[in-house]
C-alpha cells in the first residue's frame, strides 16, 4: 500500500487556498508539476472534520502523484499514483 508522505509544494497565488501547485520537493528532489490532471475536494459528514483538497498531477520525473492539502494543518502530503509508460518509438 502506498502511504502519503510529507512534501514541500509551491503554488500559484490564488484567491482560494491553497492555490494551484506548480513545483514540489520530495526527498530532496525538486520536480516541476507539468500538468494537473484533476482536482477535487473531500469533505466528511461530520462537520468537525476539515475538508481536504486533492490534486492528481504529472511531475517532471514522468510519474503521476496524488497531492493532498490538509487545510487544518496547512500542510501538503503526497503519494505516488503510477509511473507513465513511454510510448515505443
Amino acid at each position: 500500500m502506498n502511504k502519503y508522505r510529507h512534501v514541500k509544494v509551491k503554488t500559484a497565488d490564488s484567491y482560494t487556498a491553497p492555490g494551484r501547485p506548480f513545483h514540489m520537493e520530495l526527498d530532496g528532489a525538486a520536480m516541476d508539476i507539468e500538468h494537473v490532471l484533476s482536482h477535487w475536494r473531500e469533505a466528511y459528514e461530520d462537520p468537525s472534520f476539515y475538508p481536504e483538497e486533492y490534486y492528481k498531477v504529472l511531475a517532471s520525473d514522468k510519474k503521476i502523484y496524488i497531492l493532498r492539502y490538509c487545510i487544518l494543518f496547512n500542510s501538503w502530503w503526497v503519494r505516488e499514483y503510477e509511473k507513465v509508460e513511454k510510448a515505443a518509438s
